[in-house]
């Protein structure tokens, strides 16, 4: 039998990819079972003997030592590539003729990859050329075509549901997020972000049961079908969503602040204005933060002190960035345990 014949006989592996794949309650449950293992790791090693594979096109930091160590801890082996750099350059389009700088396509390096190791794992930027063809993920989508293992998403063009999953562990910890006030605040940075990380961000919110406000400058809303889903997400639970460009207005009232910069689609991959006044406008401050109900501030980090956000929040009693970062390696175990073993702790 070919690999194309079992390629195509095979069963559809099980991914954790994107947010809308799953319910609010499956969410909840990685949440939850998150919770246990921060509480209380498991006595076995339950990934023993089985290897993932951590595939990397762009720089990291937290997902790359969370996911690492969180393999060890539950007794597996990981393998992290820097792709094009530890391995040849990759293709990824069908039909490809390749006589550029890739030597290699993911037609072949996927199922080499998956015939020594239990699942696989990618993160991938947008190219930034246009928004129509970075949101059809076309690194991800070989991966997910190609794999005959359990597939995992760490950060594409369109989400980062690792870091999401971290973000509601983080509210729960301090609160029930059913009912709860959530702002998703743009904020100014030195170049054009992928959408990825507020996109999954407001979307955990509303499966969460949250309130949502996004607030951003004319010219800067998310994509129409996360939005669509996330408006969904709030009419389910009877909660609400509003979007405003009014930034000193979004603060009042909130329980949780999470800023963040991305570009424009309308002017997609263009320079972010960077007018004195512009940018105070939207930088989070102590003084906007005293607007709301004593909200925690989020952010994924890195981030880039002074100019996203004030030190004074930063290193202040509303900041739980830091816990935030810890909570990717039990989010990162608990999804692994999920995909690999298909048993979670309560």
């Amino acid at each position: 039998m070919t690999d194309a014949m079992r390629l195509e006989d095979a069963p559809m592996p099980p991914q954790f990819t994107h947010l809308k794949d799953f319910t609010s309650s499956e969410l909840m449950g990685l949440v939850d079972a998150a919770i246990a293992l921060k509480k209380a790791p498991p006595s076995c090693k339950p990934l023993a003997g089985k290897s993932v594979a951590f595939c990397f096109m762009n720089p990291s930091l937290r997902t790359q030592v969370s996911f690492e160590v969180g393999t060890v801890q539950l007794g597996g082996h990981a393998v992290v590539l820097n792709l094009g750099a530890d391995t040849w350059k990759m293709e990824s389009e069908e039909g490809a003729v390749m006589d550029g700088a890739a030597a290699e396509h993911l037609k072949e390096a996927v199922p080499v990859l998956t015939r020594y190791c239990q699942a696989v794992a990618l993160r991938s930027f947008p190219s930034g050329k246009t928004w129509e063809e970075d949101r059809k993920e076309p690194y991800l989508t070989a991966f997910k075509k190609y794999s005959t293992a359990p597939v995992i998403n760490m950060e594409s063009a369109t989400g980062h549901p690792c870091q999401a999953l971290a973000d509601l562990m983080t509210i729960k910890e301090r609160m029930d997020p059913r009912g709860k006030n959530f702002l998703l605040t743009w904020a100014p940075h030195v170049k054009s972000l992928p959408m990825a990380v507020p996109s999954s961000a407001a979307e955990i919110a509303a499966a969460g049961g949250m309130n949502v406000t996004i607030a951003r400058p004319a010219g800067f809303d998310l994509d129409d079908e996360v939005m669509a889903r996330v408006r969904a997400s709030c009419q389910a639970s009877g909660a609400t969503l509003r979007v405003t460009d009014d930034v000193q207005g979004a603060f009042e009232g909130q329980h949780v602040v999470y800023a963040k910069s991305w570009g424009s689609i309308v002017d997609y991959n263009e320079p972010l204005p960077a007018a004195p006044e512009f940018r105070q406008a939207w930088i989070v401050t102590a003084d906007k933060m005293r607007r709301t109900k004593d909200a925690v501030f989020m952010h994924c980090l890195p981030v880039r002190r002074n100019l996203i956000v004030r030190d004074e929040v930063l290193d202040g009693p509303w900041s739980v960035v830091i816990d935030q970062a810890e909570n990717r390696l039990h989010t990162a175990k608990a999804v692994l345990l999920k995909l690999m073993t298909g048993d979670l702790p309560r």
